[in-house]
């Protein structure tokens, strides 16, 4: 397939704009058989009857204004060899594709894989199952490039798993960095506002369930429990903590008196107390 090209300010140029539609109608028309028989811009005079009715008229008025030039036996496009491909090069071009795709047959033989009989492309196609909306005439279009070339890496499919997410794990702790991170950016909050993300998230079903990053979602908890915390009440005052970071331990070491714990670990608060 060899395109026909027309150049983008045709519509405006003094020679289009002085002649008829119908005749510039002749003129698309006879191009492209120009380039389908690769006659390089010569359209025998028999021809034009079967390409447009009243073509005799109308292949005047290209010549009167100087689309086209009388030639022996036709007409011949003005300036053809400006705008399109010479007959000669598109043979070798053609011929070129001829061999790659003989080449690549003969490598599938010689390494046992099947031809590709019934999906076969032919070498001048230019791309496998699309046509272009603008398409560029001098772009090379052979079989072997368009096998060769490497397929786009698909993301994750609709519908996945990894597309949906996944639930909160049932060993989501505190690490190092995040509770860094909170003694920074969340200092009125502790280990049970911790406990509470986790209860609430392993209780919301279905998809809303589901995150692609759990430590993001744990941050932002937290962002809001200490907004909530530090935004002042109704008569101007800071809402006070549920618990200081000593109280907490106060807390946890009368527990653990009572119990008997001497030698247990200390409650693992996410402020201050992560080792």
């Amino acid at each position: 397939m060899t395109w026909f090209k027309v150049d983008d300010s045709f519509h405006s140029h003094p020679k289009v704009l002085a002649a008829e539609p119908a005749a510039l109608g002749l003129w698309v028309v006879a191009g492209t058989w120009s380039a389908a028989n690769l006659t390089d811009g010569f359209v025998p005079e028999h021809v034009l009857p079967r390409l447009l009715p009243d073509s005799g008229e109308l292949a005047e008025s290209l010549v009167t204004c100087g689309l086209w030039r009388r030639a022996k036996g036709g007409y011949r496009f003005h300036d053809w060899g400006d705008y399109n491909p010479h007959s000669s090069d598109v043979k070798r071009e053609r011929d070129a594709a001829r061999e790659r795709m003989r080449i690549l047959r003969a490598k599938r033989k010689g390494t046992g894989q099947p031809p590709k009989r019934s999906g076969e492309q032919p070498p001048n196609v230019r791309a496998k199952f699309v046509t272009p909306t603008r398409p560029d005439p001098t772009r090379s279009s052979s079989y072997e490039e368009l096998q060769d070339a490497p397929p786009a890496s698909p993301g994750p499919p609709k519908g996945s798993k990894t597309d949906r997410g996944h639930p909160l794990p049932d060993d989501f702790t505190v690490t190092e960095a995040m509770a860094a991170w909170a003694r920074e950016k969340a200092p009125l909050c502790g280990i049970d506002d911790h406990e509470a993300f986790c209860d609430y998230w392993r209780a919301v079903p279905g998809a809303r369930g589901r995150k692609l990053d759990w430590e993001k979602t744990w941050r932002n908890w937290m962002r809001k429990e200490q907004e909530r915390r530090a935004a002042p009440g109704r008569n101007g005052a800071v809402s006070p903590r549920r618990s200081t970071t000593d109280e907490r331990v106060a807390q946890a070491q009368a527990l653990k008196a009572e119990l008997g714990l001497t030698n247990e670990p200390q409650l693992n608060l996410i402020r201050g107390e992560l080792a």
